[in-house]
């Protein structure tokens, strides 16, 4: 590749790009953006709505991975990954979350979502409790020691929105809205008052969803 041609490379925010000796190095830089939403009791969804949301099941996480692959293929943090591999890495980051490695899964809080008349799902949240602490800092995704078993229902952190996906084909017919209210409500069932979300910066229609639904920046202890 010539300097010329490394120039003209499509950029985005999540990689390093760094040229040397005739090749182009594109290296992972997940830069991250961090959220708040205040808790309030939503509006009731629109009559006319088409989509419903019910609490997932344990038969419920082998599509949800396939739902997760097919939401992300285009865009970070899927992007460029083959199907196998892309779905492989789906299931595998959902088992993560499932086990608590993001945290204690607030069940409550975790979603399926259809589309009236239509068979499947089509979208999915996933929340679960981090500690109470600066989101810009990278020790606040982790415990510091191992929560306890009944740390969601003493309300000992933060819910945080780890992942919310909708099938390509049913973007745009308010799916993601929907999970979110869904949320919500469980959420206030339970007592807590915000969610906290992280999504990459480069990804404008995850930073878009989350301005168009009151989600605000996460205050930094360090600014």
């Amino acid at each position: 590749m010539t300097r010329r041609q490394f120039h003209r490379l499509p950029r985005h925010p999540a990689y390093r790009y760094e040229y040397a000796d005739g090749m182009a190095q594109l290296t992972p830089r997940p830069r991250t953006c961090h959220v708040l939403l205040e808790l309030r009791p939503p509006d009731p969804p629109p009559a006319e709505s088409a989509v419903t949301t019910r609490p997932a099941t344990a038969e419920d996480w082998g599509d949800l991975g396939a739902l997760f692959s097919a939401a992300f293929r285009d865009r970070p943090p899927f992007l460029g990954l083959g199907g196998r591999r892309r779905r492989a890495a789906a299931d595998a980051i959902l088992a993560h979350a499932r086990g608590g490695g993001d945290g204690p899964l607030i069940e409550d809080a975790c979603l399926v979502a259809g589309l009236r008349h239509q068979d499947g799902p089509v979208g999915g949240a996933v929340v679960t409790l981090l500690p109470r602490s600066d989101l810009t800092d990278w020790r606040s995704f982790l415990w510091s020691e191992s929560p306890p078993a009944d740390a969601v229902a003493r309300r000992l952190g933060r819910p945080h929105l780890t992942w919310i996906f909708v099938h390509p084909l049913a973007e745009g017919q308010g799916v993601g809205t929907a999970l979110l209210r869904a949320a919500t409500n469980g959420l206030l069932a339970l007592g807590y008052t915000e969610l906290a979300s992280t999504f990459l910066v480069g990804n404008e229609a995850s930073m878009l969803w989350h301005w168009r639904n009151g989600f605000r920046l996460a205050p930094s202890s360090r600014r």
